[in-house]
């Protein structure tokens, strides 16, 4: 891997226990990252075996090509979105005639928290940009410095479920309306700054940074969370790619979905769980009429999570949840 960029890809083993690559297979990984989980599949399926890997952060497909190198015969990179996953195997299909397994992890890399300049932790000191995609036009200082007092209400309850989520927006809009028009001007053009950010937060919560001890979780986390969830779409995408996912794995094929909270665990949970039923039908119906069949097995009954000599190694996959199922 590129020694400039870090990043452990989490639960590996267990999602290829789970896929069980063999020679001549071929897999989608639809969130390449790092490459962790399409390097071992690469071992897996050699020699004849491909993969088809899905990536939107520049820095990361740099890093994994060069990571994947001996494997460019095998391994197809392409720097587009998961939710667009059907329409990029189509273009593949025949290298790729049909796909055994795919993995996606919705985690964020090291890198990408670590980098100050993409404004994902609240501890960075650059600009509040969370764009997974630095292409795209949305940043989340341009959620935070123009959206309605209503819009940031809906968007910190949809994708934070904070409960304070009315204070909050009405502070931040009290807090940007107080802003000199320069400075405001000037916050715009540079994207606002994530410590100013995370400082308005504390003083709208009425918490002293003194006072941050004492807090199990950091109180701007799950503001932290929502706003990268809007910029991203990350919910509605993952709502799109779950019906594709199922629909080009071939008949026994398996797939592996790691999430890390749980808005995407329980999409996830409700997919595979409606994807399982014979019928899905209201209880309150006396007759099937929905001609619902069962497109899927859940091959893991409760989640997966990473054990205590991964978390000690890499302490950031203590949220991961791992699910997989296989197609019928």
């Amino acid at each position: 891997m590129s020694a400039d960029y870090q990043h452990q890809s989490v639960l590996t083993k267990e999602v290829i226990d789970y896929l069980q690559p063999r020679p001549g297979q071929n897999f989608i990984d639809s969130t390449l990252g790092g490459g962790g989980h399409s390097e071992e599949l690469l071992k897996k399926n050699k020699p004849g075996g491909k993969v088809l890997a899905l990536e939107i952060d520049p820095h990361a497909v740099v890093a994994s090509q060069r990571r994947l190198a001996r494997n460019k015969d095998r391994i197809i990179i392409v720097k587009r979105s998961y939710v667009h996953l059907k329409e990029i195997w189509s273009k593949y299909k025949n290298t790729l005639p049909h796909i055994d397994g795919i993995v996606i992890d919705l985690g964020l890399s090291s890198d990408q928290l670590d980098r100050a300049n993409r404004g994902f932790s609240f501890s960075d000191q650059g600009p509040l940009d969370m764009r997974f995609d630095p292409g795209q036009k949305l940043t989340a200082s341009e959620i935070i410095l123009t959206w309605s007092e209503s819009e940031l209400v809906n968007m910190f309850r949809k994708y934070g479920e904070i409960p304070n989520a009315k204070h909050l927006s009405h502070g931040l809009v009290t807090w940007r309306q107080d802003l000199a028009p320069s400075d405001f001007v000037k916050q715009k053009q540079k994207l606002l700054k994530t410590s100013a950010f995370v400082s308005a937060i504390l003083r709208i919560s009425y918490i002293p940074e003194r006072e941050l001890p004492r807090f199990r979780r950091h109180p701007a986390t799950l503001v932290f969370q929502a706003l990268r969830l809007a910029v991203n779409h990350e919910l509605e995408n993952l709502e799109q790619f779950l019906p594709q996912a199922l629909e080009i794995l071939r008949p026994g094929g398996r797939l592996a979905v790691i999430s890390f909270h749980s808005l995407e665990d329980r999409i996830v949970k409700d997919f595979f769980k409606d994807g399982a039923k014979d019928c899905i039908c209201p209880p309150q119906n006396p007759i099937c009429n929905c001609n619902h069949r069962s497109k899927l097995k859940i091959l893991i009954k409760k989640i997966i999570q990473p054990g205590a000599a991964e978390i000690k190694a890499n302490p950031r996959s203590r949220s991961a949840k791992l699910r997989v199922i296989e197609k019928i």
